[in-house]
């Protein structure tokens, strides 16, 4: 095995300061000692730029920490990743063939320019997502409501979309199916209101810059528009429950090196920063460092389109093949990652008659082999001849180029002929080239969104807009429209499916999995109260307050 290391070398940060919590002075009086309080103020590092703030259209874990800073829904997770209530005043009402909901609204809720949030923001909000002319990427989440699948398709008309204001402060929301997991929805970006007359008022500027958007979350948004790689949260002073907020700012920092942030944090200049390699590795046994498996996948993306060379199913899977996943995890990412052979991620789905998990179930795919890999190369090359030069598109942080020159190594040793050049770029220009089709093959995120397995296998839905690579299967897509449809309420069946689905994926080499995110991070002592959640964002502030 090669063994893959990352020097570690602390390197100065400059021009970057960022406040964290300290001991400020009181006034000093003359005949009197002076008095000590503490800065309820801390810094966090994070990896990437913020890509929207328009709730419609965020897709990313670091934007959607962002929105659930400034931001509400009817609910919210506790610590516990417990569902509680937040803008819903008193349990939703569910009629009992699960199709109805009813949610009384807090009449106290405002915006933070005083107007108050009521059951039309959240009409406006989800009408937004469906409406075809959004274009929203997540309307597939909404497709479940009354007629949102013909209002995504444009065949009925947004009035009868299942939602409405019954008055200012009740919602009304029908099902087509009964969904069991539906309130844990509401808590994540997607379902949060808009304020419909600022929002048009602002037209296309609408959450450009802290100047253009309004919050109705705990914390407002300082110091940032489009493209910043630094901003703030203040606390909110028009938030209902502000005094329950100890936090008076939150400083936050892009920081794509871990060794600038790790560096930031040991001169006390933030309170957290993730770590990742051999920086993880270094601070396993460090008691400040917390580290939690995600319900991530890290994988890789080909393009398929017809024009594409990888439309050719031979070369997906020596790609596929030629990446050794233990490896990588073990002796390139050193951070807790396992290796991840199929679509979808341990702990997201048991099997309802053994209770055996679903990753167990149905095993590995397109493991590691050097001569099945160059054996699907000699079959490429019969449409594609001996030579091949490809692109690899990641991001810019230094996890995914450390992925991706492990990635470009492997491919090349195992497949003689083939050439990876490496573009990196900043997230949102990634995800923007993904899915405009500008790529050859490009490493890829996800996380769940809920516990429902349809949150991943959307990615390769013909429709979907996450199916970057354009990859169609008719069976695969018959499978998992019958999951939603007819067999949504047959637990057996829909597992069935799920089962024959991936397998569908993973033969025809629809894309490659990588690995199963592990996340880790240092978190000083002084910072209690800090949520991590398993859905949703990475970190909540509402509930963290400095202390000695």
């Amino acid at each position: 095995m090669k063994k893959w290391t990352l020097g570690i070398s602390i390197v100065l940060a400059t021009g970057l300061l960022i406040g964290c919590g300290t001991q400020a002075e009181g006034n000093n009086d003359s005949d009197t000692s002076a008095t000590t309080k503490i800065a309820q103020e801390t810094g966090v590092g994070v990896s990437a730029e913020i890509t929207t703030l328009d709730t419609t259209q965020a897709t990313d874990r670091n934007t959607f920490t962002v929105i659930e800073q400034i931001f509400e829904g009817l609910y919210r997770f506790n610590a516990e990743d417990e569902l509680e209530l937040a803008l819903a005043a008193e349990p939703a009402i569910i009629s009992e063939d699960g199709l109805t909901y009813t949610f009384k609204l807090r009449e106290d809720a405002k915006w933070s320019n005083g107007t108050p949030v009521t059951a039309n923001d959240f009409v406006y909000a989800w009408g937004k997502m469906v409406n075809p002319e959004s274009l929203s990427p997540n309307a597939y989440l909404f497709e479940n409501i009354k007629n949102g699948t013909e209002v995504v398709k444009g065949e009925k008309e947004l009035s009868e979309f299942g939602v409405s204001a019954v008055s200012d402060y009740e919602l009304k929301v029908e099902l087509e199916v009964p969904r069991p997991n539906f309130l844990s929805l509401l808590a994540i970006g997607w379902f949060f209101p808009q304020n419909e007359e600022f929002v048009e008022s602002q037209g296309d500027n609408y959450a450009q810059d802290t100047d253009s958007i309004l919050y109705n979350g705990p914390f407002t948004l300082v110091d940032w528009k489009d493209g910043a790689t630094s901003w703030a949260y203040e606390k909110n002073e028009s938030y209902y429950d502000k005094d329950e907020v100890a936090l008076d700012r939150v400083n936050v920092a892009v920081v794509k090196e871990v060794s600038t942030g790790l560096n930031l944090y040991e001169t006390g200049e933030i309170d957290i920063v993730t770590l990742t390699g051999d920086y993880a590795k270094q601070f396993e046994n460090d008691e400040n460092l917390i580290r939690k498996q995600e319900l991530a996948l890290q994988y890789l993306t080909y393009n398929a389109a017809e024009n594409s060379p990888l439309n050719n199913e031979h070369l997906r899977k020596a790609i596929a093949l030629s990446i050794d996943r233990k490896e990588l995890t073990e002796n390139v990412l050193e951070d807790g990652s396992e290796p991840l052979g199929g679509l979808i991620p341990r702990k997201l789905l048991t099997n309802p008659e053994t209770n055996e998990d679903f990753r167990t179930d149905n095993g590995s795919f397109n493991d590691y082999d050097s001569e099945k890999a160059k054996a699907e190369w000699a079959l490429a090359q019969e449409e594609l001849g001996d030579t091949l030069e490809l692109e690899l598109l990641t991001n810019d942080d230094a996890t995914s180029k450390k992925v991706g020159t492990y990635i470009q190594s492997e491919v090349q040793e195992h497949l003689p002929g083939v050439t990876v050049t490496i573009r990196s770029v900043p997230s949102n220009i990634a995800k923007t080239e993904r899915t405009s089709g500008n790529y050859d093959f490009s490493i890829a995120g996800w996380i769940a969104g809920d516990l429902d397995p349809t949150g991943f296998f959307v990615l390769l839905e013909t429709d979907s807009p996450y199916n970057y690579g354009s990859y169609q299967n008719d069976e695969y897509q018959a499978l998992i429209n019958e999951s939603k449809t007819t067999y949504a309420n047959d637990s057996t069946v829909r597992y069935a499916n799920f089962l024959e689905a991936e397998k569908i994926l993973m033969d025809t080499a629809a894309f490659q999995p990588l690995y199963q995110r592990t996340t880790n991070y240092l978190q000083r002592p002084i910072v209690e109260g800090l949520e991590s959640h398993l859905l949703g964002s990475d970190f909540t502030f509402r509930n963290a307050t400095i202390t000695e």
